[in-house]
């Protein structure tokens, strides 16, 4: 499930089942789905690093009791887990390696399964369309050809666990819409807090200063705009809450900007009209400089 400011929603999944003899076999389709994908442009992340590093920090802090076996079986589970993306489609595809079947027994349990699982050692894949309204018609495009280029490349049994859900173009929009107003809101209230204690250290400053009202007034509007556009930040691994930018200053040089980029780019527009519209409004001069 992804939670913001607004509504949330779960993240869709169809998963199969792939029998395999061993990991060779394993290796073997792991490396066609692989080359399939990335011909798709999706990118080979890999194992989850971080999450990684998470959960051996947390192991050490707990050795020898039940978190640290917990952290250890997740940490194995990891290892053998890879995943790719595409940003574009907004679809992640997950690998997790089940060929040796006591880690496919310690974690493969779906009640609500479409298809019942075999006992072979197998390859999980799961297929994640971060869409409103379940799978879009790319993602449902995606997960035909896949499961064609497997049933034409791999003589072992397919068990499908979950087909992917239709499209829902009513949850769509209604999702979108009250995510767009409730997010628009926010928006205007971290503004508005951000806005008058910078805007309010800013014109003390200027006023001590013999600026013309035009350079005051630039000046207001390009550290307003700098300081107080509000830029969304990641409160926790799936909650993302919406800060002033200034908070983002610390993040320069990082990829933070450009993974937010679809965001802070109207943001920044929006925020420097506003900051415009409250220079000329609050910076106030003679007749003279006015004219």
């Amino acid at each position: 499930m992804l939670i913001s400011c607004g509504s949330s929603y779960s993240v869709p999944r169809a998963a199969l089942h792939i029998d395999v003899t061993d990991a060779n076999q394993f290796n073997t389709l792991l490396g066609s789905i692989r080359d399939f994908l990335q011909a798709k442009d999706f990118a080979d992340l890999g194992k989850n690093e971080e999450m990684l590093e998470l959960l051996k920090w947390s192991s050490g802090k707990h050795k020898g009791d039940s978190i640290a076996n917990t952290n250890n079986d997740q940490i194995s589970r990891i290892h053998r887990t890879r995943r790719f993306k595409s940003e574009e489609l907004e679809l992640d595809v997950v690998i997790i390696d089940y060929s040796d079947l006591a880690i496919k027994k310690r974690f493969v349990n779906y009640p609500s399964s479409e298809s019942v699982i075999s006992d072979s050692p197998a390859l999980e894949l799961n297929i994640y369309n971060y869409r409103l309204g379940g799978f879009s018609i790319e993602g449902h495009k995606l997960y035909e050809e896949i499961l064609s280029f497997i049933e034409s490349n791999h003589n072992k049994p397919i068990n499908i666990i979950f087909s992917p859900p239709e499209t829902n173009q009513k949850e769509f929009y209604k999702v979108s819409a009250i995510n767009f107003l409730t997010g628009g809101v926010w928006w205007l209230i971290v503004y508005t807090i951000s806005i008058g204690i910078f805007g309010f250290i800013i014109i003390k400053t200027l006023n001590r200063t013999k600026f013309t009202v035009v350079n005051k007034r630039a000046i207001f509007a390009l550290f307003g705009t700098i300081l107080a556009t509000p830029l969304p930040f990641p409160a926790a691994t799936i909650f993302v809450i919406v800060l002033p930018s200034v908070m983002a200053l610390p993040a320069i040089g990082s990829d933070y900007f450009s993974r937010i980029q679809t965001f802070a780019i109207p943001s920044f527009i929006v925020s420097a009209a506003l900051c415009v519209l409250l220079s000329i409004y609050l910076i106030k001069g003679s007749k003279s400089e006015n004219t």
